[in-house]
Order: C-alpha cells, then structure tokens, then sequence
C-alpha cells in the first residue's frame, strides 16, 4: 500500500473545497470519495438515540434510495456497520448468503441497481457514531488500497461532523448543507414519529417502529408514510396493529 496515500486523499478533499469556495464539508468529502472510489454512490448516516439508522446526507438519488431501504426495512450492511461498530463488505448483493444475510435488503437493493456496498463505521474512539456506505452498480471487492482509502473518507466524515457539533453556527466547521434534501426530509420523519406518539399514547422508540413497520407492510417508503401522517391523511390509533 501506498504509505502517502491518505496524504493524497485529503489534498484532493481540500482542494475541492478550495475550488468550490467552501469549507471542507460532506459533500466535499462524498463527491471526492465517489471519485476516487469509483462509486455509484456515498452516503453517510449518524447513529440516532431514537431511529438508530439516521441518514444525513446522499451523494444522489440512488445514494438516497439505497439509505432509505436500511431505514424502511431496518437491515442492511449500514446498518450492521453502525451496530457492531466494525466495517461491512459485500462484494455482491445477489449472492445466496448475502440474500440469506438480509432477505428484505438485498433483493430491493439489486432490484435499485446496487450489487455491492461498503460500510465503513465513523469511530469516535470505540464508539460509532455514525457510518459511511459505498455502492457500486457492478459486482467485486474493494483493493487493498480502495479500502484504506475509504478508511480515510470516514475519518474526514467523522471530522466533519465533530467540526458541526462543535460549532453549530457552521462558522468554522464546515457546511451544514446537506444535498438531495435528506435533512428537511428527515425533519418529517421526526415530525410524524412524535406525532404517531401522541396518537398511540407511547414512547418515541415504539412509535417509530410502528412507522417503520407501517410503511413494510404498505410497501412504502418511511418518507411517504411519515408525508401521510404529518398531512393528517393517516393516523395511528392505541389499539391499531
């Protein structure tokens, strides 16, 4: 392996930043690692006291789409990365142990044109707090060299939000700009969490499961679902299943 590598990944980050006029921010560091990585898409999500799985940011739709199952269906290799606080590499979605793995993620994800994905857990010391997904439209493994890469995505990931907790006006931690809309969409899964709670007279931890199961079994998003509730079309009822 290149021992000047990370070296260069970060000079490709900072320079995107300077050319963009912007402090160095997920975006930056998502686009560089599609790039870089060859990916069809990045996307990182935090790991949230109440959903566990909480996207925050997509580097495009099929990025999104892909976030969007692992929260809907509540498996998937970001998910396992976030819990076990270790990475999770799958070469090829289609594979019998992988549909075995994940029976509801991994034929939704090849049937949205992902084969394989790479999950790199964000460690603040031994803790995840969140995770960084790589997919690709095509079958294989990460080299040697692509996987230390991706090692070094995650630490920029995690700085960057340290940075944000640090400095929540963003004046010098980076952006709070968060592409594809993935922070206003979020905010109305909150918004139809608490309000599913106060409808089902319970907790937010048990009112976002019956979102989530909700949404399973319509075979829905949780956005579209979370829509319904906020719009008042659909409500949750103590005694509903």
């Amino acid at each position: 392996m290149d021992k000047q590598r990370p070296s260069a990944v970060w000079a490709a980050i900072n320079a995107r930043a300077r050319d963009d006029g912007k402090p160095v921010s997920l975006d930056t560091v998502c686009l560089i690692c599609v790039q870089v990585l060859r990916a069809q898409g990045v996307g990182v999500a935090l790991n949230d006291r109440r959903m566990g799985y909480e996207p925050v940011y997509a580097s495009g739709s099929g990025a999104y789409g892909l976030m969007d199952l692992h929260v809907t269906l509540g498996e998937g290799p970001g998910c396992d990365a976030l819990a076990r606080d270790r990475p999770v590499l799958v070469g090829d979605l289609a594979e019998d142990g992988t549909q075995r793995r994940w029976p509801m993620f991994a034929p939704a994800a090849v049937q949205a044109g992902v084969r394989a994905i790479f999950a790199f857990p964000l460690l603040l010391g031994a803790i995840s707090v969140g995770v960084l997904e790589i997919s690709r439209a095509g079958a294989g493994w990460l080299t040697s060299q692509e996987a230390a890469d991706a090692l070094v995505f995650a630490d920029a990931a995690l700085l960057v939000q340290v940075q944000q907790l640090a400095t929540p006006d963003g004046a010098a931690g980076g952006s709070k700009e968060l592409r594809w809309g993935t922070a206003e969409r979020w905010a109305e899964v909150h918004q139809a969490t608490g309000m599913v709670a106060v409808q089902s007279r319970t907790d937010l931890s048990a009112a976002f499961v019956r979102l989530r199961a909700h949404a399973f079994a319509d075979e829905r998003s949780l956005l579209e679902v979370a829509r319904d509730v906020v719009a008042r079309r659909l409500r949750f009822e103590p005694d509903s299943v």
